[in-house]
Formats: C-alpha cells, sequence, structure tokens
C-alpha cells in the first residue's frame, strides 16, 4: 500500500512470548490492542508467541491503512490480517477475537484452511440484524440498525456517550462506560461510522456455515449487543465445540470480568487437537 512499508507497521502489530506456535488477537470496534492486556499474561503461560494487531482506523496511528472502499465491509479486513499474518509467517496459530475480531478471524480461516488451528470467538454474532424470514434474531431491527447509524452520523458525541453506556454493562477491572466512551471519541468519526456500518449490516451467517476451523464461543450473559439465540445460532452453525457462558453483564466481559474469561479461554485451550 502507497506510503505503508510493511503490514506490521501499518497495524502497529506486537509480538511478544516466544516458541514456535503462534497465537493470534483480534480486538472489536471502539477498542485496540490494549483491550487484551488482561489477558495476556494468562495466556503467554500456553508457551507461545502472540502477536496483536490494531484493525486499521482503530486508532491514530492506523488511518493510514483504513480505505473506505477496501474496508467497506469485513473482508476488507480480513485481508489485511491475511496480509499480516503472510508477512510474518504466522501459520497453525490459536485466534482469540472480540466481537467483528472474532468475525474478522473467521472469514480469514475460510479464505486459507490452516492459518489457524483453532478460533476462539467472544461477544460475536454472524449478523446483528433480525431476519424474520428465517427467525433469525440478531438483536436488531434494520430501522434500529439504521437509526443508530444516522444517529451517529448527526451527533457524534451524544451517540457515543449514550452507546458506551448501553454497550459496556457493568464495569470492572477499570473499564467502564466512560471509559469507553474515551475510546469511541478517540475514534475518527468517519471512520468509527465506516467501521460500525461494516459491522452492522454485515451478514455473514453463510461464511460461518462454512467454517471447517474448529470454532469456541464465549458469551457474556447477559450481551446487550449479541443476544443469547445469535450467540447460540453462532455455535450451532459453526459446529462450535464449546459454547461456554460467561456471568457477566455486557459486551467486553475479557476487560470488565478478566478471570472469568481467562478461565473460559483456558477451557478452550486445553481442548486437546482431535476432540
Amino acid at each position: 500500500m502507497p506510503g505503508i512499508r510493511t503490514w506490521a507497521e501499518s497495524l502497529n502489530a506486537t509480538v511478544c512470548g516466544s516458541g514456535s506456535r503462534w497465537m493470534v488477537l483480534g480486538h472489536g470496534f471502539g477498542t485496540d490492542q490494549t483491550s487484551w492486556g488482561a489477558q495476556v499474561p494468562d495466556l503467554l503461560r500456553d508457551g507461545r508467541r502472540i502477536l496483536r494487531y490494531d484493525l486499521a482506523g482503530a486508532t491514530a496511528s492506523t488511518q493510514a491503512a483504513f480505505h473506505a472502499e477496501r474496508h467497506r465491509n469485513l473482508f476488507g479486513f480480513a485481508e489485511d490480517l491475511l496480509m499480516l499474518a503472510r508477512e510474518l509467517g504466522v501459520t497453525d496459530a490459536v485466534y482469540i477475537g472480540h466481537s467483528l475480531g472474532a468475525m474478522v478471524g473467521m472469514l480469514a480461516a475460510n479464505a486459507q484452511p490452516g492459518l489457524f488451528s483453532r478460533v476462539i470467538a467472544i461477544g460475536a454474532s454472524a449478523r446483528y440484524v433480525d431476519d424474520p424470514d428465517e427467525a433469525y434474531v440478531g438483536g436488531l431491527g434494520r430501522g434500529e440498525a439504521e437509526a443508530m447509524l444516522a444517529g451517529m452520523s448527526s451527533n457524534y458525541v451524544a451517540w457515543a456517550n449514550g452507546f458506551a453506556r448501553a454497550a459496556v454493562g457493568e464495569q470492572g477491572a477499570g473499564f467502564g462506560a466512560s471509559e469507553f466512551t474515551d475510546c469511541l471519541l478517540a475514534l475518527r468519526p468517519d471512520i468509527a461510522l465506516g467501521l460500525l456500518r461494516a459491522t452492522l449490516l454485515s451478514d455473514h451467517r453463510e461464511d460461518v456455515r462454512r467454517l471447517d476451523t474448529p470454532l469456541y464461543v464465549i458469551a457474556a450473559d447477559p450481551d446487550p449487543v449479541v443476544p443469547a439465540p445469535a450467540a447460540r445460532w453462532l455455535a450451532e452453525q459453526g459446529r462450535a465445540r464449546r459454547l461456554l457462558w460467561i456471568d457477566a453483564h455486557g459486551h467486553f466481559p475479557h476487560m470488565t470480568q478478566p478471570e472469568r474469561v481467562a478461565e473460559a479461554l483456558r477451557e478452550c485451550l486445553r481442548d486437546p487437537d482431535d476432540a
């Protein structure tokens, strides 16, 4: 890409740990790679090299990597991940993703079999908009999704404050609605709108059904962004080996209730490869 020397530089890639096995962490909308800070020390005990990176546009330094056309849907972000993995020689890795970052990992897994040995999805959804014709519950009516995007476009600051209060739920481990509001306000509004539109209006149900990589689903109960029927649909249609419910209110359990998520991740990682 013009003006960018490497994908690792363009996406702020950081690597910690050692060993020949990889683990990749993908963050969700409104956060960046630092959202995994509470999980990394525990994950390092698994004896892997951990790769974290920022989605294009998620931070000030990755704005140059965001292109409205390329990133009009989640496939563009999946292609970024594939290019980064190829550059760093990542293969047969465990992928842990939150929210839209989880779906990015699934799309990348479909595009390049063998890239990931398993995908662990936290707070993920194949589709956020209801589909009455298929009795699918995503959590939002089409009109509600469009209204959310319109509100975001007309008054970003007011929208950010309201969305943060609704999405975070309970505060814990130093992360709450005010901290998430700060994260949202640090985003460039037009990029934030593009990121959220790519997420809310996507429909990746067929991609989930095509997934051959072993899937593990971790869901907060309750999650105001991903209702329980959407989490169950993802686990069932993605033929997940585990669906683990976390007793936590909100869309960011890995940040608000890190110990509960850490235990769920350990359970997923203990599962033998040939299960």
